[in-house]
């Protein structure tokens, strides 16, 4: 039996459990397990220090596994399944021609964010004065 498998039997799951299985699995023995259960009980709160160790360790090294896993068993994508370049590909972005704004609309937005654009010729020279 390999270390996977062992892992997968302490958190009580079937090889090749899903990561949310693996998590639900972890949080299910870890109430059952944690030490705090048996505070009179020196010997039970033990074991169960023992237990819940056993069960961190299994949960830490199915958690790192598992997308490892799941890579390993997909099928690989076919050509025609694959994303093309696309704007919002942050790698490809830079690769795209620069977007060159209407000139009509470029006015347009910097006329809405300037800051004197209420104020005449008249207001400037007074305020100037």
């Amino acid at each position: 039996m390999s270390n996977v498998e062992q892992y997968y039997r302490i958190l009580e799951l079937e090889p090749g459990a899903t990561l949310e299985e693996i998590r639900q699995g972890y949080k299910d023995l870890a109430m059952v397990w944690h030490p705090d259960r048996f505070p009179n009980h020196p010997r039970l709160r033990q074991k169960a220090h023992e237990k819940l160790q056993l069960i961190n360790e299994a949960h830490e090294k199915l958690r790192s596994f598992a997308p490892v896993a799941a890579t390993i068993a997909s099928p690989p994508q076919s050509v025609s399944n694959q994303t093309q370049p696309s704007p919002s590909n942050s790698k490809d972005y830079y690769k795209q021609p620069p977007h060159k704004p209407q000139e009509e609309n470029y006015r347009n937005y910097t006329y809405e964010y300037t800051p004197f654009k209420n104020f005449s010729r008249k207001d400037v020279d007074t305020w100037l004065d």
